[in-house]
């Protein structure tokens, strides 16, 4: 796989001992796969990747980036995105927001589940994912990064990107 990353907030993790990330990225096509818009949420030794249902569902990402205020009031933007697989499907809730529990902190929020299918007419299972908080973001830095990933995602034929 070959990834052009667009948009990138990185910070170092709670433990002090690497960095957490999240990553708009776009896969151009390849063996018969159309190009897909990913995010990747990582934290040091591990990491997902899941696709936005398309450029649009990225331009929602970096708009709810855009909207978040410079100013502490509250605000709040879900991104659900899932994705099934062979065996499972996962689902994941990214959230752009300002906590009004913490002095109305800027905030980055993913969670990750997995569903699997239940068996013999069982209901299906669930099972918690990977989380990766910021608690504090910058915000002036991540809505410059959301201002790249619009201008290459309103771009009407960017060289090498996803389209």
């Amino acid at each position: 796989m070959h990834f052009e990353q667009v948009f990138t907030y990185a910070w170092e993790h709670v433990t002090g001992e690497g960095s957490s990330v999240l990553s708009v990225a776009c896969e151009p096509d390849g063996a018969g796969r159309p190009p897909r818009w990913l995010l990747l949420a990582g934290q040091p030794g591990f990491s997902e990747l899941l696709a936005f249902d398309g450029a649009a569902h990225a331009r929602e990402f970096a708009r709810a980036v855009l909207e978040l205020p410079l100013t502490a009031r509250f605000h709040e933007r879900d991104i659900e995105l899932h994705e099934t697989g062979p065996r499972e499907e996962r689902q994941a809730t990214l959230t752009v927001g300002r906590d009004p529990g913490d002095a109305l902190r800027a905030y980055f929020a993913y969670q990750s589940y997995y569903v699997f299918p239940g068996r013999d007419g069982r209901a299906d299972v669930a099972a918690l994912g990977l989380q990766v908080v910021c608690d504090d973001v910058d915000v002036p830095r991540a809505q410059a990064e959301a201002r790249v990933l619009l201008a290459v995602l309103d771009a009407a034929d960017p060289p090498n990107m996803c389209t």
